[in-house]
């Protein structure tokens, strides 16, 4: 995995939480948040919390719990404590979700919403998690379905694409949308120990948003600004115009919403975690 892949500074965290939480995360927080409020952990622990959507939906589902909410990027962890600081439930803090800085059996849950994609290592980041997990603890994350289910980010690699911008519309496919697996998803879970693997495919429809938002969002709050081939501001001023024209030809210039589409696995953690 390239390192920009990992990169979310400079402009991403705001735009991503002003205009891609809720064009498409909001539903899936409130999903996420639901199946860990549903076993009554005292004490959970989010990795990969981004601009913080699951952690809020998190306190409010779970009001009496600790929340330790992480991220490996320190700006957006800034975003996300702007929005909601930290309290005498809730701490923030930066940490690799593959190298926790947790004791052993810390925790009676785990919440990482669209963030396994990015792991280098996922075995790794599934042993730690059950490291730091109570024997018999929740294990909760949401990966992204695959592109064909997913007509906005498809529609931002089939413009990319088109302007030759082939590097950017790599990044989605190879990253936030590689993980449509279940059988695999199920089976690397089972090999790390974990049991009662669920897989389920959960439908929303986006957000209200419009072909300039979409746009915007994904080429400029996530990873795929990295990835971008522009020389300065004003070429990437007319990237955007030219993949807005096409999001507008492809869906209209009016208020959209757009059918999204992701997974939610849910598994218990091991009695005995392998030696690692």
């Amino acid at each position: 995995m390239n390192a920009k892949d990992k990169e979310f500074v400079g402009s991403i965290p705001t735009v991503y939480d002003e205009i891609l939480v809720p064009l498409m995360f909001q539903d899936y927080a409130r999903d996420l948040a639901s199946a860990v409020a549903a076993s009554a952990p005292a004490r959970v622990l989010e990795t990969a919390a981004g601009t913080g959507v699951v952690t809020r939906e998190l306190a409010s589902a779970l009001p009496q719990a600790h929340l330790t909410a992480t991220d490996l990027n320190p700006a957006m962890l800034a975003r996300a404590e702007s929005v909601q600081p930290a309290s005498s439930t809730l701490e923030w803090r930066q940490a690799d979700a593959l190298n926790l800085p947790f004791p052993d059996r810390s925790f009676d849950a785990l919440a990482c919403a669209f963030g396994v994609m990015f792991f280098p290592d996922r075995k790794q980041a599934y042993l730690d998690a059950a490291r730091v997990l109570e024997p018999g603890g929740l294990l909760a994350f949401t990966v992204w379905d695959s592109l064909d289910h997913n007509p906005v980010p498809r529609s931002i690699v089939s413009a990319l694409q088109e302007l030759g911008q082939n590097q950017a519309a790599s990044f989605l496919e190879r990253v936030p949308f590689s993980l449509a697996d279940p059988p695999l998803l199920t089976r690397e879970l089972e090999e790390t120990g974990y049991s009662s693997v669920q897989v389920r495919t959960i439908g929303h429809l986006s957000g209200v948003t419009t072909a300039s938002a979409i746009a915007r969002s994904h080429l400029f709050g996530t990873p795929t600004n990295n990835y971008l081939e522009v020389d300065g501001p004003e070429e990437a001023d007319r990237l955007f115009d030219a993949v807005t024209a096409q999001l507008t030809e492809r869906f209209g210039s009016g208020e959209l919403r757009l059918p999204i589409s992701a997974l939610l696995v849910t598994a218990i953690s091991p009695s005995e975690v392998e030696a690692h």
